[in-house]
């Protein structure tokens, strides 16, 4: 198996990949914002001679960097979008030096798919994001597929739903935030249209198939994610009830936010031959919050 270039392995996304590399006990080595000096390690994009060296090796490559939020580019667009290409100008510079055997991008269901028309959206429809998170995150897209097509690199794109349950970073979506609040006794402000749906994977299980996509090298898009949506207010009101001294408020969703956000993981479950498994987001949120007592 090729060795693995990690690039964000430390954040919410890229943590659950390391974490099953380790469970398989695979090498990889890591980018983040912070270095850290184990047997596995991560560098920064400062340590272009390290990272270098190791693109030489033509490794597979999964970016799941991250760091923006939709609400970065709500507060202040211009540091953000500043942001972004910086970083995704440095990536691109390192990657044309010393192209890797493939690259595994990891983009964003929801907010590249924009609203789901009366079905589950699929890979081959067009993307219609709403905010300018998902407007870069479809120029993101096209430009590591633009390098791809020009080095003669495999790329493939899997775009995530919802990851859930990644306790270490237990204030990342909506799942693990309310959870948080609920048990550290805090306000919990529910900002979404009272219709709203979203597709949620259980995030070790996200790593896994992550993992398995790397190693398959099949080019082309995939979504990733359980294939059901859920009620958005049906979670919050299990919560609710469960701990019925749970400080939630209602409040008005952006204007950008998906009311519908809907895949279909045929695709994936198909070509891949993967079946996502692990607890779903009611099931989990159940679990974490049944046995709390007043």
């Amino acid at each position: 198996m090729k060795k693995i270039l990690l690039l964000g392995a430390t954040g919410f996304i890229g943590s659950n990949i390391a974490r099953e590399l380790d469970r398989q006990q695979r090498p990889w080595v890591g980018i983040a914002r912070h270095p850290k000096d184990e047997a596995n390690p991560v560098f920064t994009l400062d340590d272009e001679v390290e990272i270098l060296s190791v693109l030489e090796e033509s490794p597979v490559v999964i970016n799941a960097l991250g760091g923006l939020k939709p609400r970065d580019f709500e507060q202040d667009l211009n540091r953000a979008m500043e942001e972004f290409w910086s970083s995704l100008q440095r990536v691109l510079g390192l990657l044309r030096k010393a192209p890797p055997a493939a690259l595994l991008q990891i983009s964003s269901a929801g907010t590249v798919y924009g609203e789901a028309q009366g079905r589950p959206n699929v890979e081959s429809d067009p993307a219609s994001p709403h905010s300018w998170y998902g407007r870069m995150k479809v120029v993101e897209e096209a430009l590591f597929q633009q390098f791809a097509h020009d080095k003669e690199v495999i790329y493939t794109c899997a775009r995530v739903t919802n990851p859930f349950g990644n306790e270490d970073h237990p204030t990342h979506g909506l799942v693990d935030v309310l959870i948080d609040h609920v048990l550290s006794k805090k306000l919990f402000c529910a900002r979404f249209h009272p219709s709203a749906c979203r597709d949620y994977i259980y995030a070790p299980e996200m790593g896994r198939a992550l993992v398995a996509m790397a190693d398959k090298r099949l080019p082309g898009i995939y979504n990733i994610g359980s294939g059901e949506s859920v009620n958005l207010r049906e979670l919050v009101q299990m919560a609710q009830n469960l701990v019925s001294e749970a400080k939630i408020v209602i409040a008005e969703p952006s204007k950008e936010d998906v009311v519908i956000s809907s895949v279909s993981v045929r695709r994936f479950r198909e070509e891949i031959g993967f079946t996502i498994g692990g607890p779903t987001a009611q099931e989990y949120l159940y679990d974490k919050l049944s046995q709390v007592t007043a």
